[in-house]
């Protein structure tokens, strides 16, 4: 049995953990055996059958600026703690021996973490029986601060990897959009089509649909988007019932003190939902975030998205995505600067007057990974 190994590291929230979950499951069902090397904080729900999730000592930001890492005590992450992540990286790589290594947004992000992989993928490179090293990256790249990093990264990229996996479709925006350097993968850059993190089925129809879902994906972020939709259900005119998911990591406190504020409005708040896109799919109108995952299940479930796009300091990527979606119709961007339970509200109420089609786009991106995986993987052993 061929093993792969995946590299994976959130700082805020949980989304690059959840796609490469998704993809660690799709690649267990084409046959391998997956383990996850996961350096962010531990995941709050169990690991697909058949891939085994291997805990280095979790770092994340410590703020929403990301300005700083800081580790699982909340102090600014030290030299030996680095040094013991490298440490059992490269120990696990002897353990496991993988014929495929992935590293989720490395190159093409998680500078910080250079020390801990560079040297190590360095190693393998320079093997006669090597590896397939592949960066998988998604759709859209933030900003950078220093024009000069695309460039660098692809010729990281060119230099030690063999693809360049990137789990979009360029219907919708193209690698090159964010990432002017793209061409300088031509030969390894691969298009696999979105990573959805849960299957709906066939979604119901719209008119057979009722209610408002909001969503604060991780939380960590969600409360000033909480805070307005429960404000703008107490006035919603049409009395459908609006559910709040808070999200797992929001703070108790500001948890507490939402739920006091909704008693007796036309709301259900919840902590958490263990099949949010199933509760898509039966949703109207879903108001968001309009991060990766978010965005991905709407579509799957033909839901029509208000997009608040989270834009802190250089964070450009989920505005890029809100209006490349609002561009073909299915989104209605409202920027956090003018978040109002008037704007949403409005927002929300054109979307249910003249509900939208969802783009057709490729959404199968984790099958398409696995079997793309395997078929060059089994290419280079010479097998058909």
């Amino acid at each position: 049995m061929s093993r792969a190994l995946i590299w994976v590291q959130s700082l805020l929230g949980s989304g690059h953990l959840r796609r490469a979950l998704v993809i660690a499951d799709a690649l267990a069902g084409e046959g391998f055996a997956v383990t996850v090397a996961n350096g962010g904080p531990p995941p709050s729900g169990p690991c697909p059958a058949g891939v085994d999730l291997v805990q280095l000592p979790p770092v994340r930001a410590g703020d929403a600026g990301f300005g700083t890492l800081v580790d699982a005590d909340g102090a600014p992450v030290s030299d030996a703690l680095f040094a013991e992540r490298a440490a059992r990286l490269r120990a696990l790589v002897a353990e496991t021996a993988p014929r495929v290594l992935l590293t989720e947004l490395f190159p093409f992000g998680r500078r910080a973490f250079h020390r801990e992989l560079l040297p190590l993928l360095e190693a393998l490179a320079g093997r006669r029986e090597r590896p397939l090293l592949v960066a998988s990256v998604r759709d859209i790249l933030v900003a950078p601060a220093d024009p000069a990093r695309p460039r660098a990264a692809a010729e990281l990229a060119r230099r030690l990897y063999d693809l360049v996996l990137v789990h979009a479709d360029p219907r919708l925006v193209p690698f090159g959009h964010s990432f002017p350097a793209a061409r300088m993968l031509w030969d390894r850059l691969r298009y696999t089509g979105y990573v959805c993190a849960g299957a709906t089925g066939s979604p119901a129809p719209l008119s057979a649909r009722r209610g408002v879902l909001v969503t604060g994906g991780g939380g960590r972020v969600a409360g000033p988007l909480l805070e307005v939709a429960l404000a703008a259900a107490r006035r919603d005119p049409a009395g459908e019932p609006w559910r709040l998911v808070a999200g797992p990591d929001l703070d108790d406190d500001a948890f507490a003190a939402l739920a006091r504020r909704a008693r007796g409005a036309p709301v259900r708040l919840v902590r958490a939902d263990p099949d949010l896109p199933r509760s898509l799919a039966a949703a109207r109108v879903v108001v968001a975030r309009s991060g990766y995952n978010t965005v991905v299940e709407a579509l799957a479930a033909a839901t029509p998205l208000v997009a608040v796009p989270f834009e802190t300091g250089r964070e450009t990527e989920q505005r890029t995505r809100a209006e490349r979606l609002a561009a073909l119709g299915f989104a209605r961007l409202v920027p956090e600067t003018a978040l109002t339970p008037e704007a949403l509200l409005a927002a929300v109420d054109a979307l249910r007057r003249a509900p939208p089609r969802p783009p057709r786009l490729l959404l199968d991106g984790a099958r398409r990974t696995a079997r793309l995986l395997r078929e060059v993987w089994a290419r280079r052993e010479g097998r058909p």
